[in-house]
């Protein structure tokens, strides 16, 4: 329906990332990170067109998991978080999906674990985030016993970057020795990388890497930085639902935040916090519409959002504008709400926002 608030996935852009990342990471097998379903973008419409690309998908929960597997995808499947409980593990067995293990408990579970099937085991290293990961002096017990196991098939070593978006200092590069050190002597594949690693940590590639925001066109360092590299996938459109002149001292939207300086025309987009777009936004955050930026005045409210058009020659009911996209990067945006675009991306999640897809080549690139 034209009246609603849309978000249009492009696939061609997402297969493009893809590339960018086999281009820049050539000797590294692709794990497509798809948790908070896809970044926000739908992972019920993407799965299908992630499966040619990647060689494995990671999700953060085992519900998540399960659900990717009712949808079709039979591929590679790893569980971030880990299991808790015996439920989690026998689901785990049930859907034959991977699982990462990052504290000594899991690894008392697996020990009692009856499983059908044999077990992929991501073992968390812990090496300066503390948030989930074995600890120094967790690490070679829980080692030799995932070794000692009949039911776990392979490891594969990992730990994850609190930082790999700032190339100055030395936090990634600290964490990157940390994990040499501590896996010492251990063969098993290994994988280090996020979206900031692959692009700005060569050494940290490994085997296995983990793209999340920049397989969706979006950039972990300033928006312009990877622009040549990187094509956003999710474009957010609203319309134009009403079109009005304000005289100077009118007040806009709630509690009338904003008091026009001057006689000026505004137009009210059909798209507001109920759809994911935040509430939190000041006045002036951009907004492309026809060819050129307007900028929102008043609060956002939870159907709609207001606009100033004074400078644009035409506008017209139905007109669709763009919160984010190609024409304005969702990290900009993003700086206007002062948060991250990761969390603009997941907000999306929501039933009501419309979603078509564009740019299926059948995998070509375009």
């Amino acid at each position: 329906m034209n009246s609603d608030i849309t978000m249009t996935l492009d696939v061609g852009a997402l297969h493009h990332n893809l590339l960018t990342v086999r281009r820049i990471a050539p000797q590294s097998r692709i794990m497509a990170v798809v948790k908070a379903d896809a970044y926000g973008h739908g992972l019920i419409y993407l799965w299908p067109y992630l499966a040619r690309d990647v060689d494995g998908m990671a999700v953060a929960r085992v519900s998540e998991a399960i659900e990717l597997r009712q949808f079709g995808y039979q591929g590679t499947l790893l569980v971030l978080g880990g299991f808790d409980d015996g439920e989690d593990l026998r689901a785990i067995d049930e859907y034959q999906l991977q699982t990462v293990v990052h504290a000594p408990h899991q690894v008392a579970l697996l020990t009692k674990a009856r499983l059908q099937h044999p077990l992929t085991v991501w073992l968390k290293i812990e090496t300066g985030m503390h948030r989930l990961g074995l600890e120094e002096t967790e690490l070679g017990d829980a080692y030799q016993r995932l070794k000692a196991m009949p039911t776990v098939a392979h490891l594969i070593l990992m730990t994850h970057f609190a930082s790999s978006e700032y190339r100055e200092g030395d936090v990634t590069l600290k964490q990157i020795q940390i994990f040499e050190q501590r896996i010492a002597g251990y063969a098993e594949p290994r994988s280090l990388s996020n979206s900031g690693g692959i692009l700005a940590w060569p050494n940290a590639h490994q085997q296995w890497v983990r793209p999340g925001l920049m397989m969706y066109g979006g950039s972990p360092f300033s928006p312009a930085e990877n622009s040549p590299l990187l094509r956003p996938v999710m474009r957010l459109t609203a319309p134009v639902k009403a079109i009005h002149v304000l005289r100077k001292g009118d007040a806009v939207g709630y509690n009338g935040i904003f008091v026009a300086p001057k006689n000026m025309t505004i137009a009210v987009v059909g798209g507001g916090y109920g759809d994911g777009y935040p509430r939190a936004l000041p006045n002036g955050t951009p907004v492309w519409l026809n060819g050129k930026t307007a900028t929102t005045v008043g609060r956002v409210s939870m159907d709609s959002v207001m606009i100033d058009i004074s400078n644009h020659d035409r506008v017209s009911l139905g007109d669709r504008a763009v919160l984010w996209g190609p024409e304005l990067a969702v990290e900009t945006v993003a700086e206007y709400a002062k948060t991250d675009p990761r969390e603009l991306l997941c907000r999306m999640g929501m039933h009501r926002v419309q979603r078509k897809i564009i740019g299926d080549n059948n995998g070509t690139d375009n």
